[in-house]
């Protein structure tokens, strides 16, 4: 691991007579050499400051490695065999000293003003006060730099502060209410409380461990203003569609979740096979005989707004699937169709 000093530039930008906390960016990469220097240039070019950056190569083997050396001092790189992202952030956490964590995915980038703009927030909230975390919207651009329709957070905008433990109480598990790892921040208070988080079975969607735990066990604060870019191509396609975890994954959240309570004093209660969460990947995985008790159960036990909200969801993908499936039995009888994916 190399250890550089934090870069501070020239108080010339009205900076001098502020509290200049040390900010620290977590970059994780993986096999990501053609967006990588974009990446590490975003977090370079910040008009904050007091920043230090940290790359973490979670055992590259297409060249990222060397871009992170050209860098030398101006990084702290973290060189690590592979072992997914919940490694790769753990490593990045762990090497960091900054106040402010500000956690950004290789091929995403961050726009010159985000850590100025998360600095303030903090600092204008308390920053040492209590666990907090801040999400923000997060552009959506395709490899061209074009913007597409649509921002992560256009449909997670919420009263802030906000804490879900309450909600988890009486529906077992809790919306994810946050944006892509490149729109979250969190204060050292609460990365403390949070980390290391899992790391086997874990080699995607770490931040499903931070944003969860945080609504739980914290403040959570939404910002709509666009102050990271999201690249759109081939192998993260899947960004604004429905994302089914695997059993074990969901196992491991949920044991974690419940740890993170108990440590924090209160009841472990997440269970999401038991929430209606769940409806969703019961359709996905066509668990028709999981699904109709689980969905009656719930409907009536719990029989406010915010279920109804769900039963309904739910019934609009099931009709989805149904035309789907009848349209594929319409074609006609000498159509050549495409084999099946395994």
């Amino acid at each position: 691991m190399n250890r550089a000093s934090p870069i501070i530039r020239s108080h010339d930008e009205g900076w001098q007579t502020m509290h200049t906390p040390l900010a620290s960016i977590v970059i994780n990469n993986y096999n990501y050499a053609s967006f990588l220097k974009g990446a590490i240039e975003s977090a370079l070019d910040q008009t904050y400051p007091h920043i230090e950056i940290v790359v973490v190569d979670d055992g590259s083997s297409d060249g990222s490695r060397e871009i992170i050396a050209s860098y030398a001092d101006r990084v702290v790189s973290v060189l690590k065999e592979n072992g997914g992202q919940a490694s790769a952030l753990n490593a990045g956490v762990s090497a960091c000293r900054g106040e402010i964590l500000c956690f950004l995915d290789s091929d995403d980038y961050f726009y010159p003003d985000k850590v100025a703009q998360v600095v303030d927030f903090f600092c204008s909230h308390g920053m040492n006060s209590k666990p907090m975390l801040l999400h923000h919207s997060v552009a959506v651009k395709n490899l061209a730099g074009d913007d597409l329709p649509g921002s992560f957070l256009a449909r997670r905008l919420h009263q802030s502060p906000m804490n879900l433990y309450d909600s988890a109480k009486r529906y077992r598990f809790l919306e994810y209410l946050g944006g892509p790892t490149t729109g979250i921040s969190i204060n050292r208070m609460l990365a403390d409380k949070l980390f290391p988080i899992p790391e086997k079975g874990v080699r995607v969607s770490a931040d499903d461990f931070i944003v969860y735990g945080s609504f739980l066990i914290a403040d959570a604060y939404s910002m709509n203003k666009r102050l990271s870019a999201y690249r759109l191509h081939g192998s993260n396609y899947w960004y604004d569609s429905d994302k089914s975890k695997t059993r074990d994954f969901r196992d491991v959240l949920d044991k974690y979740l419940n740890a993170k309570l108990v440590e924090d004093g209160k009841q472990p209660v997440i269970s999401f096979y038991d929430s209606m969460f769940a409806w969703s990947e019961f359709v996905d995985r066509r668990q028709w005989a999981k699904l109709a008790p689980h969905m009656l159960k719930l409907s009536w036990k719990q029989r406010d707004l915010f279920t109804a909200t769900y039963v309904w969801h739910t019934v609009v993908k099931i009709l989805r699937v149904y035309k789907r499936a009848l349209i594929q039995s319409m074609r006609a009888p000498g159509e050549v169709r495409s084999p099946s994916k395994s």
